[in-house]
């Protein structure tokens, strides 16, 4: 509606423009000086000459000899020479005394006048109208900024910002401007690119977190598979039988070697593994060690009984990474201790091998750190690490020390 209105004003103020110039350019056109009374206003002076009283009062004009001198004169600022009656387009007739020319009547052409009155008169309207024209102009123009250009450019950015991979940002929408709907559809876009991206994002989690589950459910029973074959083989006597627990056990370091790429690869960010931790009893806490220790090195242990804040799985988890642990950098037996203290079930693992050095224990918590006693041992460096964020999503924490001899991993479990 704005932009009809500025076009309406800008034609209308060029068509008072040409009406008002047309208008005085016709004016100029017919205007023409009165031939007849000039000539009876010379007459008149030819039949009174000497007697001012009497000449004509019509017209403006001054009277001249034939030497130039000025005779008789009716208005102020009318010429009074030839050159100058010349210079300003005034009419000039002899007039007669006895049949002889006795001087000169100069007319002011009143004419000439008025053109420039009118001249004056079509300049001023032309640039009243130019002036108006210009300030519709740029009223337009400011106009076409705020409705169509500036809103574009913020599709621009916006365009860009959502190719960039920004969808929280809405996109301010006017629907008092051309580009409101488009706006609208614009921002409708993002909303459902954010929606198609959140669902893309919970399906790949989903699917690490299967591969993760799966491959490390897998690490137990291998694990379980590779000491049943060196047990095997140990009590095998015939050479056949042997070479087939061999075997097995070769088999089964591949496989080991094939879960825990699987596992690392699933897990490089642990933020993306979700921790849901809710009311048990502690003797899941119990059960999850003795899963976890599979060579049954711990021996006896007592849990004390309560309530404890945990994930079944991810504390599962977390307590195979340790046992693991110490069957390979320590392969001594293990001691298993718990009391309650402080709101936490304190449970401590603790190997008898040679442990790592102080600067080690600083820093075996972070992901990829392993101690030198790991050098030509299979492992990514994460266990701890994954056993860290596992029990610090539950509410606890792990501390690693060294102890003389061996290494001891506490856990803190929340208790509720």
């Amino acid at each position: 509606m704005r932009k009809n209105l500025f076009i309406f004003l800008i034609i209308l103020t060029f068509l008072i423009e040409g009406a008002a110039s047309l208008f005085f350019l016709l004016k100029t056109r017919n205007t023409e000086q009165d031939t007849v009374l000039i000539n009876d206003c010379v007459k008149t002076l030819e039949e009174n000459f000497g007697h001012e009283e009497n000449y004509s009062d019509k017209l403006t004009y001054s009277v001249i000899d034939l030497d130039g001198k000025l005779l008789y004169s009716n208005r102020e600022g009318v010429s009074t020479t030839v050159n100058e009656a010349i210079k300003n387009n005034d009419t000039i007739l002899d007039f007669y005394q006895n049949g002889e020319v006795a001087g000169k009547v100069l007319f002011r052409n009143e004419t000439q006048k008025q053109i420039r009155n009118w001249q004056r008169s079509i300049a001023v309207t032309v640039l009243v109208c130019t002036l108006v024209q210009a300030l519709l102009l740029i009223s337009y123009a400011l106009y076409l900024r705020k409705t169509i250009i500036r809103p574009f450019e913020d599709l621009s950015h916006f365009a860009e910002r959502v190719a960039g991979g920004d969808l929280e940002v809405p996109l301010d929408m006017d629907k008092g401007h051309t580009f409101g709907s488009f706006t609208e559809a614009f921002d409708l876009m993002r909303t459902e690119l954010r929606k198609s991206r959140a669902a893309e994002k919970a399906a790949y989690d989903a699917k690490k977190e299967m591969v993760a589950q799966l491959s490390h459910d897998i690490k137990t029973p291998v694990a379980s598979i590779k000491s049943a074959s060196e047990f095997g083989y140990e009590l095998a006597k015939e050479e056949k039988v042997k070479e087939r627990f061999n075997l097995i056990n070769f088999k089964a370091d591949e496989l080991t070697v094939l879960v825990d790429n699987l596992f690392v690869e699933s897990v490089k960010d642990a933020s993306e593994i979700k921790v849901s931790p809710r009311e048990n009893d502690s003797e899941t806490v119990r059960e999850a060690i003795l899963h976890a220790d599979y060579l049954n090195r711990a021996g006896d242990f007592t849990i004390p009984e309560c309530k404890v804040f945990t994930d079944k799985l991810r504390l599962q988890q977390a307590f195979d990474n340790v046992f693991i642990n110490s069957y390979k950098y320590a392969d001594t037996k293990i001691e298993v201790s718990a009391k309650l203290e402080d709101g936490y079930l304190k449970v401590t693992v603790r190997d008898f091998g040679p442990g790592v050095t102080d600067e080690e224990v600083a820093v075996l918590k972070e992901k990829y750190k392993r101690g030198a006693n790991s050098e030509g041992k299979e492992g990514a460096g994460i266990g701890l690490y994954l056993t860290s964020y596992f029990l610090k999503e539950m509410d606890g924490e792990i501390y690693v020390t060294n102890e003389d001899p061996g290494l001891a991993v506490l856990f803190l479990i929340r208790t509720v």
